[in-house]
């Protein structure tokens, strides 16, 4: 793909994310950047089948209703995707700016999308506030799909909304009672109350996980200190 120059946006564990133009549309492109520890033919293999996998399910997902980038151009020698951008602000830095109204009304808006997807039998597999995009219109977009996965397991959705509600334990903690009783609410009305129920029942065994581990830890802590 011939585009204009690229400006790195972020470099994670697996992947380069770049902003560009191509044809006068900008674009982001996600390249899976090899890794030297792994043998060569393994290495593209693993990239290959990741990169197509997320092309995959951000196809799914779109035709399910969910707002996310569309794929422009997959480069399957380079691992790269290519994708419409998502002009807005991540959720995490804006959220606590807006007044009350608006935050309800992503909370249902977001609810609503994600039951969507879960009930498509797709998990985000990374759901924070800093992969949801707000644009100027008040929408939002889901972004980063490179944890998802197709699934029927209850926990595999469950992790989704308890890393929502963790995020903004972390980053909005005034906020999050509010936000996570709307989402809830819009979560349940399309994906219907029994879905949900079980759902919640999960998100409570991994939150008690969680603890349980951290006490665990506390502990190993204490007895080294004594």
């Amino acid at each position: 793909m011939t585009a204009g120059g690229r400006e790195v946006i972020r470099v994670g564990a697996e992947a380069v994310i770049s902003r560009l133009t191509w044809n006068g549309f900008k674009l982001i492109s996600k390249h899976r950047v090899p890794k030297p520890y792994r043998m060569p033919e393994l290495d593209r293999w693993v990239r290959d089948r990741r990169t197509l996998h997320e092309a995959k399910v951000l196809h799914e997902a779109k035709k399910r209703g969910v707002r996310c980038p569309a794929i422009i151009l997959i480069d399957r020698g380079r691992s790269e995707i290519y994708m419409t951008e998502i002009e807005g602000k991540e959720l995490k830095k804006c959220l606590g700016e807006l007044p009350a109204n608006s935050i309800r009304d992503i909370a249902s808006q977001l609810g609503e999308m994600i039951a969507r997807m879960h009930k498509s039998g797709i998990a985000h597999g990374d759901l924070t506030t800093s992969n949801i995009i707000l644009d100027r219109e008040g929408r939002l977009y889901l972004v980063d799909f490179g944890l998802s996965s197709f699934t029927d397991e209850v926990e595999d959705i469950a992790v989704d909304i308890h890393l929502l509600d963790r995020s903004l334990e972390s980053m909005h903690t005034g906020l999050r009672e509010e936000f996570m009783r709307y989402f809830l609410k819009s979560y349940s009305e399309v994906a219907g109350r029994e879905f949900t129920m079980n759902v919640m029942r999960k998100v409570k065994e991994i939150r008690m996980r969680g603890r349980y581990v951290e006490e665990r830890r506390r502990e190993v802590r204490d007895s080294y200190d004594q």
